[in-house]
């Protein structure tokens, strides 16, 4: 059935455009997600290829991976705020050490006054910036596919206006092609003053209620929302949650309207980079049928962060940005009381200073067992998943999480609240999932210490009390397939749907 599919559907031109694309420019899930997902569907027949805008550190990437660019030859013309902007369409040329994929490959916009700074996000014209990277996709999308694209897929509010912009301005170069948008987070939605209407590009018929207007404002990921052909968000869980008012974001409503068009797919990983049998990360190979090599690299670990090698209480890890959406104020409260349990606990992450610095005078306190490395550190954060005995992710609200899938597949046991992706991917263990088979790790259900204690309580009776039976929960997650072909699937069932195939 797999090569039939294929074979129906070699000729599909499919566009993707983001504003982030690992290995090139990421902070989070967006970025894998813009990765993996168009290789897997390049990997069904689909031709595909993926657009994002050249800023400055992609620039120094690409040279720091011996890599060079290459000029496509398209360029774009876009009116911006009553002046023209030209932008330039290159692609990578790898270094022949890199392994860069190449199934689905990707552009780079090359527009310096926009893209030529510091970081990729938080400028003052964020909304001309990224609608100009927009405009500029459409513009040269037959010749980046070799010919004009049947699905638009954009990503985030950074271009939530391309399902407007099919719909109005470039209907007439395109009218055939069909918009998909994904949220990836919708508490993060590009509301502008309606000013931004000219800068845009935008008819101010399209300021009404239904669309663009928001409280007196103007909200990019609303239009999308409100034009797209389909819209998806990356889990069945969170495709629920955002239609109410605890989790919408004040766009519940606009969501509930277009709850017709909305699927929720849940997100993959790549289990070929993410496989501790064969990660070049990793001090010491292991798999769920030999073990040996994670205690060796719980062993590394601890004596590279100068605790006890020996110290037999369990090492809890965590890795992710301090923000109140991932409940890092929740685990800071948490830390006198898991060093009480003499539980070793290991930090990764960036986030606010505040945040930051709370972090350290925790360390000062808890120096035996709690160490905090405030960084993003991909390398580490490999060995730590492959070290640890239990993740933490008591995230407020997970649209799906990644940090979970790679904490199982490297045996190192989720403990998350069961929100969002969170709810679908961790299994909770009980007396009846563990007669299933089906554990995985811990859940609960309140965003509050008392909550997350609750569910590191049980995990630690668990570990002290059953060992067996946490062997059996690592080994359950270690076998959950969470590649992304089975996502793609279902990617390419919602575009036959609104293609009318």
């Amino acid at each position: 059935m797999a090569h039939s599919v294929r074979k129906a559907e070699t000729k599909l031109r499919v566009l993707y455009v983001a504003a982030e694309c690992t290995p090139w420019c990421s902070t989070g899930g967006l970025g894998e997600v813009t990765h993996a997902l168009p290789q897997a569907l390049a990997d069904l027949g689909l031709n595909v290829a993926v657009c994002i805008p050249l800023y400055r550190d992609v620039r120094t990437k690409i040279h720091e991976r011996g890599g060079r660019l290459e000029d496509t030859g398209a360029t774009a013309s876009v009116w911006m705020g009553g002046h023209r902007l030209e932008s330039r369409w290159f692609k990578v040329v790898p270094a022949e050490s890199d392994h860069v994929a190449s199934r689905a490959p990707t552009y780079f916009c090359d527009c310096p006054p926009l893209f030529d700074r510091d970081g990729f996000y938080g400028h003052s014209d964020d909304d001309a910036r990224f609608s100009t990277f927009c405009r500029a996709a459409l513009s040269c999308s037959a010749e980046l596919l070799g010919g004009k694209p049947d699905i638009v897929h954009g990503h985030d509010w950074h271009t939530a206006l391309l399902p407007l912009y099919l719909a109005s301005g470039y209907r007439q170069f395109l009218p055939e092609t069909r918009s998909v948008l994904s949220i990836h987070n919708i508490a993060y939605q590009g509301v502008y003053p309606p000013s931004s209407l000219a800068t845009l590009g935008i008819g101010a018929e399209w300021f009404n209620p239904e669309t663009l207007e928001f409280y007196g404002a103007l909200n990019l990921l609303k239009g999308g929302i409100a034009t797209a052909h389909a819209l998806t968000t990356v889990s069945p869980r969170y495709a629920q949650e955002i239609q109410t008012a605890e989790f919408g974001e004040r766009l519940e409503g606009v969501l509930r309207r277009h709850a017709g068009k909305l699927t929720g797919i849940l997100n993959g990983i790549d289990m070929d980079l993410w496989n501790p049998a064969t990660d070049p990360d990793l001090p010491f190979h292991f798999s769920v049928d030999e073990m040996a090599g994670k205690a060796a690299n719980r062993r590394y670990i601890l004596e590279m962060a100068r605790m006890d090698p020996d110290d037999p209480h369990p090492l809890f890890v965590a890795v992710s940005r301090l923000v109140t959406q991932k409940g890092f104020d929740l685990v800071a409260e948490l830390i006198p009381y898991l060093a009480s349990r003499n539980v070793r606990f290991i930090l990764l992450g960036r986030g606010a200073d505040a945040m930051e610095q709370r972090f350290h005078e925790l360390e000062r306190w808890h120096w035996p067992h709690f160490r905090f490395h405030p960084h993003h550190d991909m390398a580490l954060s490999h060995t730590l998943y492959a070290a640890g005995d239990a993740v933490l992710m008591p995230s407020r609200w997970e649209p799906c999480g990644l940090t979970q899938l790679y904490g199982m597949r490297y045996g190192t046991v989720p403990i998350v609240r069961a929100v969002g992706g969170l709810r679908d991917t961790v299994v909770a263990t009980t007396q009846r999932t563990l007669s299933e088979g089906t554990a995985n790790g811990f859940a609960f259900e309140h965003d509050t210490v008392t909550g997350l204690q609750w569910a590191v309580d049980r995990a630690l009776d668990t570990f002290y009390t059953a060992p067996e039976t946490w062997r059996d929960i690592q080994k359950t997650g270690m076998r959950r397939n969470s590649a992304w072909h089975g996502a793609a699937e279902q990617y390419l069932q919602v575009y036959r749907r609104i293609l009318g195939r």
